[in-house]
């Protein structure tokens, strides 16, 4: 019988995946996680068959969280559920050795794909992810900038670059303004940048958004 931990913030979300995978799979054991704390937690506990999760939830460094699981948990298959489709983050969560990538707007049968491909030890990423993936030879790590941020980094430069202000931002990862103002700094020095306006064209170029 698979066992599988849900992570999301929204119950709502954890509720149609749980009752989706019921439907399916009948006696799947299905977990649940509202934030990082708690699936860590539970990950220490149990040994799950999949991990399904989102990336943005509130109180959650969700690239710490998977690095985390990967020393804890390395033989853990993960699939990233998420309204992010952005090439950059889903490449750099790939990097990270996740196993799915699927947009929150994909339909049931799409997720179920997902799901059963991971499962038998396959990758799965949505059709217009494997696009980019195809064409990612004009975007490597050399060409692209924000391959020079570190993880953290790329989250804030995502959050900049969609209009959300430093306090937002500092309370979105749970870290200080001061530390927002720091790795801002940082971006637009590793990004040879001065203004968000700049950026955030540098960031349509490079598919951040």
């Amino acid at each position: 019988m698979y066992k599988i931990l849900l992570v999301d913030d929204h119950s709502i979300v954890r509720s149609g995946i749980r009752l989706l995978l019921k439907e399916q799979y009948g006696a799947m054991e299905v977990d649940e996680a509202k934030n990082g704390s708690v699936a860590f937690g539970k990950i220490m506990d149990n040994t799950y068959h999949l991990m399904v999760t989102d990336i943005n939830m509130p109180n959650t460094d969700t690239f710490s969280l998977l690095q985390n699981i990967r020393s804890t948990a390395p033989d853990l298959p993960i699939m990233i559920f998420t309204i992010m489709t952005e090439y950059a983050f889903a490449k750099r969560y790939l990097q990270l050795g996740v196993k799915g990538y699927v947009s929150k707007q994909a339909e049931d049968p799409e997720i179920l794909t997902a799901v059963h491909r991971i499962l038998f030890g396959k990758l799965y990423v949505c059709s217009e992810l494997m696009d980019q993936m195809v064409e990612d030879s004009h975007f490597n790590q050399e060409l692209d900038p924000f391959g020079r941020l570190s993880n953290r980094e790329l989250e804030i430069a995502y959050h900049l670059v969609k209009g959300k202000s430093v306090s937002y931002i500092a309370d979105t990862l749970n870290i200080h303004t001061s530390t927002v103002g720091t790795h801002k700094a940082r971006i637009f020095d590793k990004l040879k940048v001065d203004n968000v306006v700049v950026m955030k064209d540098l960031a349509m170029h490079y598919r951040l958004i």
